[in-house]
Order: structure tokens, then sequence, then C-alpha cells
């Protein structure tokens, strides 16, 4: 028999109060998945979008609203739904499997810093599961929106990754109130880029600057140094250090504090804004800030890093700022020379001493 009015009711009063209890617990969560899109857009990255079934509705609706727009008018952002045509799809299910489409067209279109945004009501979707292992592995961050008790994909997920986990059973209520989520995240965006273009420039003059573009950039990476004359050790450390976390800060004595460490009256050879113009080239730095005192304390303050790291001259417990790193739950790490090169020594073979 059709439904009663009543019981038609009845759907409608458990549909709202089911998405009522999922919207006040994932709150907190969906606010750093919106600070972290807002960000790695900013940053010129792109968002992937996957699904199977319903879901893959899911990520193309995602997707269409960063290209196009969601209620403001804004600049387009770069939104893929991997939900390719039938050549794709045939090819890919033919030389490999079907639990693979996904994951080969990240291990195509994902490059490190992008967001893989997960769409699963069970977290069981082994076509998607596959697809977050290929993201992890191409360094993407993943923003998997889920269900029930988040299945085996909510094991994969890192400290880096965040889940939206809607606390119902019903596919249904899920898939509810994954469309709000999507609206959500799309209003955040429409807010953040309705007014200006991506924020781009890996150079910043003060923390002031720095600090309102690293939101839903966690873990947050800090080093410092006067990185005069680049060379292969200085490369090596800061690759090892970014990888510790999604975003990598350093920050760069300004040429007073270098003549203050002692290197010698002729140091720095390069001046500061050299220096921070050659940083800026490597793909391992994020962002660069100089500092003007002897210690980067106060620095590091400022940006509350979640991980702290120094080449291997620097014993951990010997790094300025490690008890506040520490304090807040944070790692701190001594980099070992892989590569035996200096500044200083590269400077004495130059001068032929």
């Amino acid at each position: 028999m059709p439904m009663s009015l009543q019981e038609i009711q009845m759907q409608f009063a458990e549909s709202a109060a089911t998405k009522q209890r999922a919207l006040e617990a994932l709150a907190v969560p969906t606010l750093r998945a919106a600070e972290l899109l807002a960000a790695r857009l900013a940053d010129g990255r792109k968002v992937l979008a996957c699904g199977n079934g319903g879901s893959s509705g899911d990520a193309q609706h995602l997707a269409s609203e960063l290209v196009n727009r969601f209620e403001r008018e804004r600049i387009g952002l770069p939104g893929i739904a991997l939900t390719p045509d039938s050549s794709v799809l045939t090819a890919i299910a033919n030389d490999f499997s079907y639990d693979r489409v996904f994951a080969r067209q990240v291990e195509s279109l994902g490059y490190p810093g992008d967001v893989l945004v997960a769409f699963t009501t069970s977290g069981d979707s082994r076509n998607v599961i596959e697809a977050v292992r290929a993201a992890q592995a191409r360094g993407l961050c993943i923003l998997a929106v889920t269900g029930k008790g988040g299945g085996a994909l909510a094991a994969l997920l890192r400290d880096e990754d965040i889940e939206l986990r809607v606390p119902a059973s019903s596919t249904a209520r899920i898939q509810e109130v994954h469309l709000l989520l999507i609206h959500t995240l799309c209003a955040y965006l429409d807010e953040a880029f309705a007014d200006a273009a991506p924020r781009g420039g890996k150079v910043h003059a003060d923390v002031a600057t720095l600090l309102p573009l690293l939101a839903g950039r966690r873990p947050l990476v800090f080093t410092n140094g006067v990185f005069d004359v680049l060379h292969r050790g200085h490369v090596h450390y800061l690759e090892v250090a970014r990888r510790e976390g999604t975003c990598l800060v350093v920050g760069i004595n300004d040429d007073a504090s270098v003549r203050r460490l002692g290197k010698g009256e002729e140091r720095p050879l390069n001046g500061l804004e050299d220096r921070m113009a050659v940083l800026a080239g490597l793909a391992a730095v994020d962002y660069l800030v100089p500092f003007k005192d002897d210690t980067p304390l106060a620095l590091i303050e400022a940006l509350q890093p979640d991980v702290l790291v120094k080449g291997g001259d620097w014993a951990p417990d010997a790094i300025v700022g490690a008890g506040l790193v520490r304090a807040r739950g944070g790692r701190v790490i001594s980099v070992p020379f892989a590569h035996q090169t200096s500044t200083t020594e590269l400077v004495r073979r130059i001068r032929g001493r």
C-alpha cells in the first residue's frame, strides 16, 4: 500500500531530526574542511572528487559548484569529478579492474597539495578506498565524506586528513546530510573567493600577513636558517622537513642578524631579498618570512607549528622553541646530514683558501 499522509509526515520529521543532529556533531570538522579547501584552492591546487552509485552524484555536484559558483559571483575554482566517460572506464576496467578506475585517474590528474574528496556512505567502497590510497601515495590530502561507522576508509586516514562522518545508519539520511555538507562547504568558498583572486606568493614581509593564509594547513612545519649560498644539503633538508606535514614555513635571518651570528663581516653574500627569492623557487617551501631577532622564538610563538625542524648539527633539545612546540603536543626533529656540504666551506674554496 502507498504511504499514508501521517507516515510521510513521520518520514519528514525523522529526516529533519537526523540532519539537525548530524550538523551539530559535524560543525567543527566541517569548518576545518572548509578552511582546508579554501587554503589549497588559494594556493592554486585543485579538488578531485569521487564516489560510487548515488555518491557519484555528490562528486559531480561538488565539482560543478566549484567550477561555476554556488550563490555568489566569484572566480571559477578547479574541481574535477572522477566520473569518466565510457572510453576511459572500459579501458581502465579492461586493463586493470573496476576497483582501480578512480585510483588510475588520481595517479593521472592528482599532484601533491591537491585534495581528494571521497564520498562513500558506508566507507567500504573498494573503488573509493583504492583512490584514497593512490591519493595518499601522491601527496594529496583526503577529505572523506562518510556515514555509519566510517568503514574501512576511516582506518586509512592520517592525522592531516579530515573525515566528515554522518552519525546515521540510513543511507538515505546520510546522503541527505552529504548534500547539506556540500552546500555548506560551497557557501564558505563563495565567501572566501567572492572579492579576490586566489591568494598567491610565498614571500611575506612579516608574520601578520602570513597567519591568515595558514588556516587549514595543518600539520604546520617550521624551520629557519640563513640559506646564504643554497647547496644540496639545504635542498635535501628542506625536502625532508616538508614531508613531515602539510605546509612548510621557513624563517629567514635578516642581514643584520646574520652578521651577529659571527659568520664574518662579509656575510651574508646574498641579501635577504635575494635569499628568499631563491628559496621561493623550491617546491618544498610553502612560505617564507624574515626575522630580525637573534633567534626565531617570537616567530615560533606566533605561528605555533606542529613540527619544528633543524639540521643535524642541532640536538633536538637544543633547538630554539622546542619546549613551546612539545608543550602543544608537537614534534621536534633534527634532520641528519645526508650530504657533507657547507656554505662557509664553499666560500673558502671559491676564495682559494
